[in-house]
């Protein structure tokens, strides 16, 4: 049985230290085709969302949902 897996959602999570405590921001509906190294360089970049914040950024995380199909 042959499956095929095809991506259909994607989302970012970026975590700040703040005083000891970690905070979480989500950000929904990342385009599936675009690449983790763009991602990165949105969140973490020079001109990224992370220069917006006065906290430290700790952990950048990505969630890709899959439908699994039987082919």
């Amino acid at each position: 049985m042959a499956v095929t897996s095809t991506p259909i959602s994607s989302d970012m999570s970026i975590v700040y230290d703040q005083a000891g405590k970690n905070v979480t921001r989500h950000y929904a509906d990342v385009k599936v085709a675009a690449a983790d190294a763009d991602i990165y360089d949105v969140a973490a970049g020079a001109a990224g969302i992370n220069t917006l914040q006065d906290l430290t950024m700790t952990m950048l995380g990505r969630t890709i949902s899959n439908e699994l199909e039987n082919a």
